[in-house]
């Protein structure tokens, strides 16, 4: 047991807001658009309301839900964590866009979630969550690991394991306040 320590960390209050998308259909680039529109409009801050100090957008939010969805709309992203990486200049659109939002508004952004495609296998597809921090950098990344499938004989069947590929791995960030 020596080494490992017995003190609670102390957590901090923070300013949270959380963003529900409406209006997400075909065109990409709307929906990125839409999604920046409500990061830019939850930190503007309105008469005595705070500015969040971290913002959170919904899964999916850059595409129509849906298994026969996400291959079309599925974007690369290749972070590794603790290697340097340039979200400016990411081969996905989601992530330059987030990070310019981050770095704009100068909040912690956790960017819901995005169809990604496995950079070193294209026929793994992945729902993918990334985190800024208010510079703008990809500081985390997170593949979900739990997929949703529900089958209700006569009734619904939804398996996101028809398409996605369920993540491997737990992930946490500090934003060090």
């Amino acid at each position: 047991m020596s080494g490992l320590s017995r003190v609670a960390p102390v957590f901090k209050p923070f300013t949270l807001a959380l963003i529900q998308l409406g209006n997400i259909g075909a065109n990409k680039a709307d929906n990125l658009k839409h999604a920046r529109e409500m990061i830019q409009k939850a930190t503007a801050g309105h008469g005595s309301q705070k500015k969040p100090d971290l913002v959170v957008l919904p899964e999916c939010f850059n595409s129509p839900y849906g298994v026969t969805h996400f291959p079309q709309y599925a974007e690369k992203i290749g972070y590794t964590p603790g290697e340097p990486y340039v979200a400016e200049k990411s081969e996905s659109e989601s992530v330059r866009m987030l990070s310019a939002a981050a770095k704009e508004t100068k909040t912690w952004l956790i960017g819901g979630s995005i169809p990604e495609r496995d950079p070193k296998d294209d026929t793994k597809l992945y729902n993918t969550c990334t985190v800024y921090n208010p510079q703008g950098d990809l500081v985390a990344m997170h593949r979900k690991i739990h997929l949703f499938d529900i089958d209700i004989p006569g009734k619904i069947q939804f398996k996101e394991s028809e398409t996605l590929t369920g993540g491997s791995t737990l992930n946490y960030f500090d934003t060090g306040k």
